[in-house]
């Protein structure tokens, strides 16, 4: 008995991964719209798995504020984030980043360097496209600044930073990114790497904030596109 426990259990985990990744895209890709109803058994048998691992995915989702939670009503897809909201977390994101792209100065090698450059040669290789593959864009963008903070060699601020999920977050507000605005975010990238790579620990700090800033500026520009069309 306890072996057949013990040999199910990583059967279980792989069923949460998967349903946990199938809502992940379907929220990410607003699919599944904002304050949707999630049922446990409508999606148990959407994904032939039993209520368990849809469960145990929801909480998962909870934990990264994708999903919410509220007695008696149970769990429903999250509201997208308030513009203020969105300021606050990456304002938390930036005093992370900042810190880790300061010590990844002193602590980056030719190996994570050259890694760093090859996410952003990719994301131009993305951005140059007539159509933006704006999943993979997003993607690649969230590996940049994770490698980043990876680089800083400080597993405190690796954990932290994995806790905001602001990636995540964000990305829900970028869907339809264009080109353009995918091009001027990987230059604000190139900037902080080229920063790293000079040793240069104030300017790469700046270039950090800036890159912030520019972040704010293009969700508030979407924010107020999509509330003059009407849109969520």
């Amino acid at each position: 008995m306890i072996r057949s426990a013990r040999t199910a259990q990583p059967v279980r985990n792989a069923m949460t991964d998967r349903v946990a990744s199938l809502l992940r895209a379907q929220i990410m890709d607003l699919e599944l719209k904002p304050e949707a109803p999630l049922q446990i058994h409508g999606l148990s048998k959407e994904f032939d798995v039993s209520p368990t691992p849809v469960r145990e995915a929801l909480n998962r989702l909870s934990a990264e504020g994708l999903v919410t939670v509220e007695p008696y009503r149970g769990f429903r897809v999250s509201e997208l984030l308030s513009y203020d909201d969105l300021a606050q977390l990456l304002r938390a994101r930036e005093v992370l980043e900042c810190a880790a792209a300061k010590q990844a100065v002193t602590t980056g090698t030719r190996d994570t360097l050259s890694a760093l450059r090859r996410v952003v040669d990719t994301m131009d290789e993305l951005a140059r496209a007539e159509n933006l593959d704006v999943k993979a864009f997003n993607a690649a963008d969230a590996e940049f600044h994770r490698r980043i903070v990876e680089t800083s060699g400080n597993r405190f601020l690796v954990h932290a930073f994995d806790s905001l999920h602001a990636h995540v977050q964000i990305a829900r507000h970028f869907q339809g990114r264009p080109p353009m605005e995918a091009r001027r975010s990987n230059e604000e990238h190139r900037r902080i790497l080229d920063a790293i790579t000079r040793g240069d620990d104030t300017e790469v700090t700046e270039h950090v904030t800036s890159h912030i800033d520019g972040v704010l500026t293009r969700l508030r520009s979407d924010l107020e596109t999509d509330q003059d069309a009407g849109v969520r």
